[in-house]
């Protein structure tokens, strides 16, 4: 009596869990913002670049996840948003600020931001060099 109960409970999990199973789909995109695609207006205290994704929906947007990272010099994945320490020489002293990287989505579009924590955006832009992202966007 004891096995045919053990059966059905242990066939009663494995129903449970493998009905649970959702499939999920998973896009990677990589982006190179160079240092003069960076755009801002007069009253907006970030720059901004907006790159065309396919991958994010509607659908995605209502029921899925999109995850951006900053690539660094290492090739490492650093997930936005991203706060970067800095400190610079002003006559000998020594003064200290974030650059920050942060992104928007919206349907076929991905807006990654950057903004100083001094204000003083454009100054640390031109230092920038090139920024690598990548974007997953997880679709169920």
């Amino acid at each position: 009596m004891k096995k045919i109960l053990f059966t059905i409970c242990m066939a009663i999990v494995m129903f449970a869990v493998s009905g649970c199973k959702k499939d999920v789909h998973m896009s990677v995109s990589y982006y190179t913002v160079e240092q003069n695609k960076w755009l801002t207006s007069n009253n907006l205290d970030y720059y901004y670049a907006a790159y065309e994704n396919i991958d994010i929906t509607k659908r995605v947007m209502e029921n899925g996840c999109v995850s951006v990272y900053l690539v660094d010099a290492d090739g490492r994945d650093n997930p936005l948003p991203c706060e970067i320490f800095r400190s610079w020489d002003n006559n000998g002293t020594t003064n200290y600020y974030s650059d920050n990287f942060s992104y928007d989505v919206e349907p076929g579009v991905i807006t990654f931001k950057f903004q100083s924590s001094d204000f003083s955006t454009n100054q640390s832009v031109s230092t920038l060099g090139n920024v690598v992202f990548k974007v997953c966007v997880f679709e169920n």
